[in-house]
C-alpha cells in the first residue's frame, strides 16, 4: 500500500509542481505586502502630530472638494496611532482611497498596490492571465485551481509516506542534515521540511480554493452553515424607527414570505399597493421604484446585507438594480444613484464627527475606525479574525447612536469570509502568524524542487545500473 501511495505522491506532483512552486513562492512574498508598501510610500501614511487633529466631517469635506463630479467620499479610517494618516475611502473605482494629514487637512497621496506587488498578486492568483469575461473559460484560475487541489493531494499522500514504523525512523525523518552532503540535505529538506509546513500549507490550500471554485466555495461555507444567497442574517439589530415601523403594521403590507424582514420590496406580492417602503440592509438601502414618489415611511428593520464585501477598512459605493421588482440598492449615499433615488442619497457628514466621538467613548482601545454615512465601524484586535468588527448605527443628523451590531450577532458568511482571509493570509496570529505563514510558503514552494532533484536522481543512478 505504501508503494502505490508513493507512485501516487509522484505521478500527481510531476505535472502540477512548477504551478504549485510558483503559487507558494508568490504567496510567501505576499505575506509582507502591507508593511513593504508603508516602507516605501512612508510620505503618505506616516505624518508628524501638530496640535489637535481637524474633525471627521472637515477632513471628508476638504476631499470631497478635491474629487471629479460623481465620485464622493464613503467613509473615513482612523487609526489609534496618532503618527498614521487617515484613509478616506472613495465610491469610485473599486476601492480607491486616500490618504489626509488630519493636522492640516492635506491630501498625501492614493492607496494603490505598487506595481510589483500587482504582478506578484496575478502571478498567485491566475499566473498573469486575465478574466476573458462572463461565459469564457478562465484558464490561469482554473489551472493554479487544479493545481491547488493537486497540492492538497500530493501533501496527504506525502504524509503516508513519511508516517515513520519506529521510534528511529521518526528522530531521522524530523532531523534536517547540515552536514551529510548535499543529497541528504535536499531529502530532509523534502521529508522533514514538508512535515513541519503541513498543517499550515493544508490551511492555506484548502481556504485558498474558495477564490478559485465557485462549487468548492459553496461546499465549504456550507459545511460552516454559512451558504451564500441567504440573506437572513444570525440577528436583527433594530434601530428606534425600526421599531416604530413593527409598532404601526397598519402601514405596512405584510411581511416578507422570504426573510425574517416584515417588509421586503424583493416580494413584490406582498408588497402591492404600498406606499414607499425602505429595508436598510446593514449599510445598503433598498427603494421600491415603482412607489418612491411621495414616500413618507422609509424605514425599516436594518439586518446584514450577507453579499456585502466583508472588508471593514473600506465601505464602498455601489448601486444595483434589481430587474425583478425594480429596486435600487443604494451603499452609503452613492453619487451614482438614479434620480428617482437621488432622495436617498443625500450623504450628510455634519454628524460623523459626533458618531466618532460618542463611539469612542464607549470603545477607548481600538486598532481602526471606519466612519460611513450613517454608520461605524470598530475594528478591536490585529489577531484572529482581521475582519471582524462591531458595527454602531447612528443618527445621520444628530450622530447619536441608535443601535449596535456586535461581531458575534453578525451573519456566519460574514465570519467564515473573514476567517478564510485571516487564514490563508497567515494574519490570525498577527505577525508571528504571518511569519509562520511566510516561512511555511517557502518551504512548500521548495517541496516541487527537492521532489523533482531526487527523482531525476532516482531515474539517472538506475539508468546507470543498467549500463553496468
Amino acid at each position: 500500500m505504501r508503494n502505490f501511495f508513493r507512485k501516487f505522491h509522484l505521478w500527481v506532483s510531476v505535472p502540477f509542481g512548477i504551478v504549485i512552486t510558483i503559487t507558494c513562492f508568490t504567496g510567501a512574498l505576499l505575506v509582507f505586502e502591507k508593511e513593504i508598501t508603508v516602507l516605501c510610500s512612508d510620505d503618505v501614511t506616516a505624518i508628524t502630530p501638530v496640535g489637535e487633529p481637524l474633525s471627521v466631517d472637515a477632513i471628508a469635506e476638504k476631499v470631497n472638494a478635491t474629487l471629479d463630479d460623481g465620485v464622493d467620499v464613503t467613509g473615513v479610517v482612523v487609526s489609534s496611532s496618532p503618527d498614521e494618516a487617515y484613509k478616506v475611502n472613495l465610491s469610485k473605482p473599486k476601492k480607491a482611497a486616500v490618504y489626509v494629514n488630519q493636522y492640516t487637512g492635506e491630501v498625501l497621496g492614493k492607496d494603490e498596490r505598487l506595481p510589483f506587488f500587482q504582478t506578484v498578486f496575478r502571478l498567485h492568483r491566475w499566473l498573469m492571465d486575465s478574466n476573458p469575461g462572463e461565459g469564457k473559460l478562465f484558464w490561469g484560475k482554473i489551472i493554479v485551481g487544479t493545481s491547488t487541489l493537486a497540492f492538497v493531494v500530493i501533501l496527504l499522500t506525502g504524509l503516508v509516506i513519511w508516517w515513520p514504523r519506529n521510534r528511529k525512523m521518526l528522530r531521522n525523518r524530523l532531523q534536517i542534515a547540515l552536514k551529510k552532503g548535499k543529497n541528504r540535505f535536499w531529502y530532509d529538506l523534502h521529508v522533514a521540511g514538508g512535515f513541519y509546513a503541513l498543517l499550515l500549507l493544508l490551511v492555506m490550500a484548502l481556504t485558498g480554493l474558495t477564490w478559485s471554485f465557485e462549487w468548492y466555495k459553496k461546499g465549504f461555507y456550507g459545511m460552516f452553515g454559512a451558504n451564500e444567497g441567504k440573506n437572513t442574517a444570525s440577528a436583527v439589530v433594530k434601530t428606534k424607527e425600526a421599531a416604530a415601523v413593527e409598532e404601526t403594521p397598519q402601514e405596512c403590507p405584510g411581511k416578507c414570505r422570504t426573510c425574517t424582514l416584515p417588509v421586503c420590496v424583493n416580494d413584490k406580492e406582498n408588497n402591492a399597493g404600498a406606499t414607499a417602503v425602505a429595508v436598510e440592509h446593514s449599510n445598503v438601502t433598498l427603494w421600491n421604484a415603482d412607489a418612491v414618489s411621495g414616500a413618507t415611511n422609509v424605514t425599516s428593520t436594518q439586518y446584514v446585507d450577507t453579499d456585502a464585501t466583508p472588508s471593514v477598512d473600506a465601505i464602498t459605493a455601489a448601486t444595483d438594480v434589481d430587474a425583478a421588482s425594480g429596486a435600487t440598492a443604494i451603499v452609503d449615499g452613492n453619487s451614482g444613484a438614479t434620480p428617482v433615488d437621488a432622495m436617498a442619497a443625500d450623504v450628510q457628514r455634519g454628524s460623523w464627527q459626533n458618531a466618532y466621538d460618542n463611539v469612542v467613548a464607549q470603545v477607548p482601545h481600538f486598532e481602526t475606525i471606519t466612519v460611513s454615512n450613517g454608520a461605524v465601524s470598530v475594528k478591536r484586535s490585529n489577531f484572529g479574525n482581521m475582519r471582524a468588527a462591531d458595527k454602531y448605527i447612528f443618527d445621520k443628523e444628530s450622530g447619536e447612536i441608535t443601535s449596535v451590531q456586535p461581531y458575534k450577532d453578525t451573519t456566519a458568511q460574514s465570519k467564515v469570509s473573514g476567517w478564510i482571509y485571516s487564514l490563508h493570509t497567515g494574519a490570525w496570529g498577527g505577525l508571528i502568524g504571518r511569519i509562520l505563514a511566510f516561512l511555511a510558503a517557502l518551504l512548500g514552494a521548495t517541496l516541487p524542487l527537492t521532489g523533482y532533484y531526487l527523482w531525476i536522481k532516482r531515474l539517472y543512478g538506475k539508468r546507470k545500473d543498467r549500463q553496468q
